[in-house]
């Protein structure tokens, strides 16, 4: 016996949070119907400013508003297909709305790289895990190693309420990752061993921490 029809009006005032809890249900036949009026409603509130975000990006590179309109589709597409990749403690911003639109935009970024290079990946499979600034198997200039060091003192002040793992996250994803994109699954990979087994999910936490950091310091020195 098939689950009943749920019309999707009956959702319109439901608050973002509750919307992105219901489509989670999308892998449980019962509920397919709940998660997919949620996923309108969801769609209906952010299709807009999501597309105009779209058709900015695409004039940089002289695409047109029917373009815009795929990438916008992929990226609701891509969300409703990984519905749980979405954190809101990732977020900059701790109002589930406000967090959304930038976690949409994420992905509209990488699915334009994915529109514009469908074959082609940023890395090339030499990245490394980087633990500290100062590379010690490479020969530097005076200038340029007291450069480094001074650089690695302020990295080690900021997260000195932190621990060496928050260093080791930050410095990688820092140096490592491209705009846009995620880490390759093998550095990934790498990154949890040279961490001991840490979890893709306390590594989100511990990297969004890292950050922070580093911006109290930035943002105190100006």
């Amino acid at each position: 016996m098939e689950a009943p029809t749920v019309e999707w009006q009956i959702m319109q005032d439901w608050s973002v949070r509750d919307l992105l809890e219901t489509i989670k249900f999308r892998g449980d036949e019962e509920a397919i119907s709940w998660s997919k009026a949620a996923f309108v409603n969801l769609v209906f509130h952010f299709r807009e400013d999501l597309f105009k975000k779209c058709v900015l990006h695409l004039q940089k590179i002289g695409g047109t508003e029917t373009d815009a309109e795929e990438l916008t589709n992929r990226v609701f597409e891509r969300f409703y297909k990984y519905p749980n990749t979405f954190d809101l403690t990732e977020s900059p911003s701790d109002k589930p709305d406000v967090a959304f639109q930038y976690y949409l935009f994420g992905i509209a970024k990488r699915e334009l790289f994915d529109m514009i290079h469908p074959d082609e990946s940023p890395y090339d499979g030499t990245e490394e895990v980087i633990t500290t600034v100062v590379d010690s198997n490479k020969e530097y200039q005076p200038e340029q190693l007291a450069a480094l060091q001074e650089a690695e003192a302020r990295i080690d002040a900021a997260f000195a309420h932190l621990t060496p793992k928050h260093k080791i996250i930050y410095l990688t994803y820092y140096y490592q990752e491209k705009e846009g994109r995620y880490l390759p699954a093998r550095l990934r990979k790498k990154l949890v061993d040279v961490l001991g087994g840490l979890s893709q999910s306390t590594i989100r936490v511990y990297k969004k921490q890292a950050f922070e950091a580093i911006k109290l310091i930035t943002d105190g020195q100006k």
